[in-house]
């Protein structure tokens, strides 16, 4: 833990070859566990929409390809589609190996990243169940353009892949900002002109010859460097103004371990999301006026301390692991209600190709407790209701 502590990263984001790792069974490595309290019934809806997504993310590709006047008209032809089926943003960008997971395959040269717009009325909600439900509803809504904008290319005559929250073999975020459609916020997330940070991305691979675009300025730097609102309202002090290099890239990074409790102790957290004044300049302005009154409710010092004083105790919902060999974290048990649930996934009842689909991330769902294991009642995570 300490060893960890002195990199913002955990050693699998900081190594040479990037190694996947479910954000769930990031904080569940280190004690905490999102899964700890009783199911919120419409985030697991959601939830399943993006599980089902994993069913078609790839398939067979028609014999017959469309014969485009050049890369530009592929290019316009694909965001075109992509903004039919529901996509705010479309870009387009390379394939960088350096941001492939580890042990991944991914055939294609280029990437189509999509982005899809959460409402800041819900995110405002910053760790309570409101946020995550709108965080896991977008993400479903992600996942089925980019499965739908894969099969559209495929029947076009080239190869595509979709990848979306429960299946992703690239680090999607570089390859977003590759695209043109935003730049690293201080909080670690995405920031975008026209959306803020409230928005979530899916991509499609493919060997379609679209034009690509380039990375755009947003601004972001200059106002993330002069801003404190991430640093000052995150209650686990997990944001810092200082930079760091991460596999050679200098940028803002989050304190995986100082993140970890609150994001698995309250929905996900999102409360730097809910703060940044991005939010009140994006969507025209839209927000401006419910971002100003979110803030000055905010009594800073007691809400603080209220969210640290609930904090799950450390392991108390998830099971300890005996030994920590290459790729541990992705196998790190919870036991609280819901513990069953495991990289966002139950370990048996979906479809067999869910389970192959997540067996080619280099993840096994079966690698867990014995089936007909019962499973100890955990309280509710605080919030959870």
């Amino acid at each position: 833990m300490a060893e960890e502590s002195r990199s913002r990263v955990i050693p699998e984001w900081n190594s040479p070859d990037l190694e996947y790792v479910e954000p769930t069974q990031v904080v569940r490595s280190f004690g905490y566990d999102i899964f700890s309290g009783p199911y919120d019934e419409e985030a697991v809806r959601h939830d399943q929409k993006t599980i089902e997504c994993v069913l078609d993310v790839d398939g067979p590709v028609n014999e017959t390809k469309t014969a485009y006047d050049s890369p530009e008209a592929a290019a316009r032809d694909i965001k075109e589609k992509a903004r039919a089926l529901g996509a705010t943003l479309v870009g387009i960008t390379g394939l960088d190996p350096f941001h492939v997971y580890k042990g991944h395959d991914v055939p294609h040269a280029n990437v189509v990243m999509i982005a899809v717009p959460m409402e800041y009325d819900e995110i405002r909600f910053g760790a309570t169940p409101r946020h995550v439900r709108e965080v896991l509803r977008v993400y479903a809504e992600a996942g089925a353009i980019a499965t739908r904008l894969g099969a559209y290319i495929r029947e076009q005559g080239y190869p595509a892949r979709a990848h979306s929250l429960r299946f992703e073999q690239i680090n999607m975020l570089p390859h977003a900002r590759a695209a043109g459609l935003g730049e690293l916020g201080k909080h670690g997330s995405l920031i975008n002109r026209e959306l803020g940070c409230s928005f979530r991305v899916a991509a499609v691979t493919t060997d379609l010859p679209a034009a690509r675009d380039s990375v755009e300025n947003h601004g972001v730097e200059d106002l993330c460097a002069n801003c404190n609102m991430c640093v000052t309202y995150c209650p686990g002090d997990a944001i810092s103004h200082q930079k760091e290099e991460v596999r050679g890239i200098t940028k803002w990074v989050v304190d995986t371990a100082a993140c970890a409790p609150y994001w698995g102790s309250y929905n996900a957290c999102g409360i730097c999301l809910e703060v940044c004044p991005f939010n009140a300049r994006g969507f025209d302005g839209r927000y401006k006026k419910t971002f100003v009154e979110t803030i000055k409710g905010i009594d800073l010092g007691e809400w603080r301390e209220e969210l640290k004083a609930g904090l799950q105790e450390p392991w108390a919902y998830v099971e300890k692991p005996a030994s920590r060999e290459e790729g541990w974290r992705n196998y790190v048990e919870g036991k609280g209600e819901a513990g069953f649930m495991i990289q966002g996934l139950p370990r048996e009842g979906l479809a067999a190709a869910v389970y192959e689909r997540r067996r080619a991330m280099k993840i096994d769902p079966q690698h867990h407790l014995p089936l007909g294991r019962d499973e100890p009642a955990g309280r509710a995570a605080r919030g959870a209701g």
